[in-house]
């Protein structure tokens, strides 16, 4: 049996998409998934791979990995932050994956934030699970 990589489910998702080149119209939904089974869902509302934020913003997998227009950079952020890079980590987590329920996209690293990070650094098996995102959170969250 053939194990598929996130990189080759998402390379090969992009790439039927792209040859769609928007043909589907509609809404679709892709997945990717790590080696270790764990799936990780989202929206796509266009050909080039987007996906849609609460705040009306659209999360797309760029040369950083996935993006969603509140902060490109890495800084190590936890419970007490505030900012874009929190905006970012909550709007990864919203639209990148499974994880219920949403949370709000405020910017505010609180008790419900840090319990989403924690649930997030067990799904993909990202040590320590602090609740602290980091550079290893910061890089699988990025997929790349």
């Amino acid at each position: 049996m053939a194990f598929i990589t996130t990189r080759q489910s998402l390379g090969i998702g992009i790439a039927t998409l792209a040859l769609l080149g928007g043909a589907a119209g509609g809404v679709a939904t892709a997945s990717t998934s790590d080696t270790a089974g764990t799936a990780r869902a989202a929206t796509v509302h266009t050909g080039s791979g987007d996906v849609s934020t609460a705040a009306g913003k659209s999360c797309s997998y760029t040369e950083i990995g996935w993006y969603c227009g509140y902060y490109k950079g890495s800084k190590t952020v936890g419970y007490g932050s505030k900012g874009r890079a929190v905006k970012e980590v909550q709007a990864l987590i919203n639209e990148t994956t499974d994880y219920k329920p949403k949370l709000s996209v405020d910017g505010h690293f609180g008790s419900k934030t840090k319990k989403a990070v924690i649930w997030f650094q067990k799904q993909y098996d990202v040590k320590p699970y602090d609740g602290i995102v980091g550079p290893k959170t910061w890089k699988e969250f990025r997929l790349k």
